[in-house]
């Protein structure tokens, strides 16, 4: 086996540089960089593929950072550039992956240029791919085979967590809770005097994947804001703030909204950790916050598609109306699974996450990462055993596995 990690020259690649040293399996970094003469032998392929999904979800991207990707031009002159650039990036990597005799691509996110166009030469190869990102929880790191985010492994059926089976636990301190750096164009804020009764709701980065791929209904900040204060004012309990906060990374500030409607605060010199600790409920589009709300007892709403949305473990709303019932659910005294959001906790701690954070890139983190990529663990067992189900199935006679399928009572 030959695992090829492909990153930008960045704090990942020195991340992998340090990772690879302590790995005893064949794996090797390559660095985003110029053109190869073998790729010209894959351009003819590389124009039969279409890059019409990608471009999309680029543009969706720029639009929600700038204004002015929504001239019909710029997005004219940007969608012949990409097509271009990325059918010979496609090819480049379609040469590469071949020379290297790579057997599995390991790659940070996979839903962002240029990096998707990597996997996709990859698939296209039928190599593995295997996925990169932050940790769901403290002092973790996510490590995943199908994808990150929502497209994540982690299965969203609450009989799986309440079947599951651990001895050990998940108990997390407020203080383990990592507060994000702010971006240095963010101005600072001072603490705001919280209000005594509050829904909290995080903003998020616009134009992150969370948002452009997995965010159906809610399209930017401002409509957040807009369809959270429209279903609480139909709850008439002027006493029942919602605390919003701006998200640190996002160097833009939304001072139009400021003081838009009087149920609404901004608190962006306070800290995540402790606006969620004092809400009644915390209403998120799809955000890791959610996941620090349940940890924390928090109850939570989400808006859009996030890993965590499991039925007794949050409330979800796919549309206006749905907002509306489930904040007024919340209000009523609804509360989550305590046994779910337990044994959800313990699973994704001690089965689905890989220990360690990548940025400390320590020798336990190391080895977990060598089994998470061989599939020594846990986790990938389960992977694995449930392909091998699927694969035996799918090779069953079509009467046979019309037999197997678990019957319905219609009457």
């Amino acid at each position: 086996m030959h695992f090829l990690f492909v990153s930008r020259r960045n704090i990942h690649a020195r991340y992998y540089q340090k990772l690879i040293a302590q790995l005893s399996l064949n794996a090797s970094l390559h660095i985003f960089g110029k053109p190869i003469l073998s790729a010209l032998k894959y351009l003819p392929e590389a124009f039969k593929v279409s890059f019409e999904g990608i471009i999309a979800t680029q543009l969706k991207r720029k639009q929600a950072k700038h204004a002015i990707w929504h001239s019909y031009l710029l997005i004219l002159a940007y969608s012949l550039l990409i097509n271009v650039v990325e059918r010979c990036r496609y090819a480049k990597y379609l040469a590469l992956l071949t020379q290297e005799k790579a057997t599995h691509l390991v790659i940070w996110n996979g839903h962002k240029l240029p990096n998707i166009t990597v996997v996709k030469a990859a698939e296209k190869l039928g190599i593995k791919v295997i996925y990169y990102e932050n940790g769901l929880l403290p002092n973790t790191t996510c490590l995943d085979p199908n994808g990150v985010n929502y497209a994540s492994s982690i299965k969203r059926e609450k009989r799986f967590y309440l079947d599951f089976e651990s001895s050990q636990t998940a108990l997390f301190k407020t203080s383990e809770l990592t507060a994000r750096v702010n971006h240095k164009k963010r101005k600072a804020f001072v603490q705001s005097k919280l209000p005594a009764r509050y829904i909290f709701v995080p903003f998020q980065v616009p134009h992150d994947t969370q948002l452009v791929c997995y965010s159906p209904w809610i399209n930017s900040m401002e409509m957040l804001f807009t369809e959270v204060m429209t279903a609480v004012e139909k709850l008439n309990d002027s006493e029942l703030k919602v605390v919003f906060k701006e998200h640190p990374s996002w160097h833009k500030h939304y001072s139009h909204l400021y003081k838009k409607h009087p149920q609404a605060v901004f608190a962006n010199g306070n800290v995540t950790a402790d606006l969620i600790a004092n809400a009644q409920g915390v209403i998120t589009i799809n955000s890791t916050v959610g996941l620090e709300a349940l940890l924390l007892g928090r109850r939570v709403i989400t808006l859009g598609q996030a890993c965590y949305n499991i039925d007794e473990l949050v409330l979800h709303a796919r549309n206006s109306e749905e907002l509306s019932e489930q904040i007024s659910q919340m209000s009523q005294g609804w509360q989550f699974n305590t046994q779910l959001r337990n044994q959800f906790f313990s699973y994704i701690k001690h089965v689905y996450s890989v220990q360690g954070r990548w940025q400390d890139c320590s020798k336990e983190h190391a080895d977990a990462v060598e089994k998470r990529l061989l599939g020594l663990d846990v986790f990938s067992q389960q992977i694995n055993e449930v392909k091998d189900n699927n694969e035996k199935h799918r090779n069953l006679p079509v009467v046979e596995r019309a037999l197997k399928r678990p019957q319905t009572d219609y009457f």
